[in-house]
């Protein structure tokens, strides 16, 4: 523990006065010597080396307590400041001469209307009730509006800082345009993203066995960290996200300035949803996968997904805790925050088969799961596989338009989701039955998105024309 004593300076000021010096204990062989910026006539000046203060009340007894008073919470401060040091080797007189500055002149705290942007973004998400997957989402734009303040910085707009009260339609509309392009931004100033990495993961640097680089489709080295294209969707529910928090700042009284007010965001758009019948899915699961088991485990993973209809992020999590009585439950991770409602699905014969074929006590997951982005790499393998290559129309995010594929370049662990929902919807159509068994919100807008009635239908409708 730090212990200070006192000096008195022998060359006095102007007025008489000599400085008291501090010396404070910072290891054996060493005690920190810095000026007080205290002074007082030396008559007192006890023998103990500290202030003597006079019996006769009067000004000079009281300047003499404020004095004593003023040591003593300076000597505190300084040995606090040593007690909390990461490394006492340093503590030389600078650092002692500053942390006298610091006491005499702290850093004024600040005013929650000076607050900066990126402050009032850390608050927003300590202080607003956001899912996990939503916190997620959100620092992912956190970062972006970061490293888009350095892209203006380079790009002519020296010293540039978000400001809430200056945001304007003209940044939102850069903003949005920043996104669409981090790809070549991040070509042309890599330097931005060593700064601010496009993903959190890349900041943190794990020992990683060696692996052949990623090349392109024209054979080219693709750079490490480098941004994926973002489709017109996610951008949009990016824009979404900031104009949120606006609302929020606004209505914690950050700023009256709303610039979304005159701000479009482009449309989010969902093409028919894609899923396989059940006649696809059984001609997947009975596909001899025998000389690749890796792809076989995968490919079973996918088949149970598609007989309980959870999220991909729902079913890592699970455990063998979740079976009870013969059934799956789980809460929706995406909607636990808004409504804890517990999901029940029934196995199936098929469902069950798997989790007996998988089932491990040491194991801590429910079945062997690989990586979110491997599980669906092996997903499209197995497609290709079984020989599910009927072609499909999308839209392509980047441009709106249609675009025909086959159907393994399409499969994804979504997919099982939409499997589940689709066949039963098709039975079924009653969104809040299906919900019940899916983690939809009750009149979810997503449904909308399954009613399409079936090509058989289809043609059956046709029929009576003739």
């Amino acid at each position: 523990m730090a212990t200070t004593t006192y000096l008195l300076t022998k060359t006095p000021n102007s007025s008489g006065e000599c400085q008291i010096i501090l010396r404070t204990y910072i290891r054996h062989d060493y005690r920190l010597r810095v000026q007080s910026g205290i002074w007082v006539n030396p008559k007192r000046w006890g023998k103990k080396n500290n202030i003597t203060i006079p019996v006769i009340e009067g000004e000079e007894q009281q300047d003499l307590l404020k004095k004593k008073e003023l040591l003593k919470k300076l000597t505190a401060f300084i040995e606090n400041a040593v007690a909390t040091a990461s490394d006492r080797n340093a503590l030389d007189r600078t650092w002692g001469e500053r942390q006298v500055k610091a006491f005499y002149k702290p850093p004024k705290a600040k005013r929650e209307d000076e607050k900066s942007f990126f402050d009032i973004i850390d608050e927003y998400i300590a202080k607003h009730k956001l899912s996990e997957q939503r916190l997620k989402n959100f620092k992912v734009l956190t970062r972006c509006l970061k490293r888009f303040e350095l892209y203006k910085r380079k790009t002519g707009g020296r010293g540039f800082k978000l400001n809430l009260s200056s945001l304007n339609p003209e940044q939102l509309r850069q903003i949005d345009e920043f996104l669409a392009n981090e790809r070549q931004v991040f070509l042309q100033f890599p330097e931005i993203y060593e700064e601010v990495p496009y993903s959190a993961k890349i900041a943190v640097k794990t020992p990683k066995r060696k692996r052949p680089p990623v090349l392109d489709e024209e054979g080219n080295e693709v750079p490490k960290g480098i941004p994926k294209e973002r489709g017109q969707n996610s951008i949009a529910d990016m824009m979404n996200r900031f104009r949120a928090f606006i609302l929020w700042a606004n209505d914690k009284g950050y700023t009256a300035n709303n610039p979304f007010k005159h701000y479009s965001i482009g449309e989010i758009v969902y093409g028919t949803p894609i899923y396989i019948s059940n006649e696809e899915r059984n001609r997947l699961y009975e596909t001899d996968l025998s000389d690749d088991p890796a792809l076989a485990v995968q490919r079973d993973i996918f088949v149970f997904q598609c007989y309980i209809g959870c999220r991909v992020s729902d079913l890592y999590k699970m455990t063998e805790r979740n079976i009870i009585d013969g059934a799956i439950e789980y809460i929706p991770r995406k909607t636990k925050e808004d409504r804890g409602i517990t999901v029940r699905v029934p196995l199936t014969k098929i469902a069950l088969e798997i989790l007996a074929r998988y089932r491990d006590p040491v194991r801590e997951t429910l079945l062997p799961f690989y990586s979110e982005q491997k599980y669906n790499v092996k997903i499209k393998e197995a497609f290709k596989r079984a020989g599910l290559d009927r072609m499909v129309t999308t839209i392509d995010q980047r441009t709106r338009q249609e675009v025909q594929r086959p159907l393994y370049e399409v499969a994804s662990s979504h997919m099982a989701r939409r499997t589940f929902i689709g066949n039963i919807y098709k039975k079924v159509k009653d969104p809040n039955l299906v919900g019940s068994l899916s983690g939809h919100k009750e009149g979810s807008k997503a449904f909308a998105r399954y009613r399409d009635i079936d090509e058989e239908m289809k043609k059956e409708l046709v029929g009576f024309l003739d």
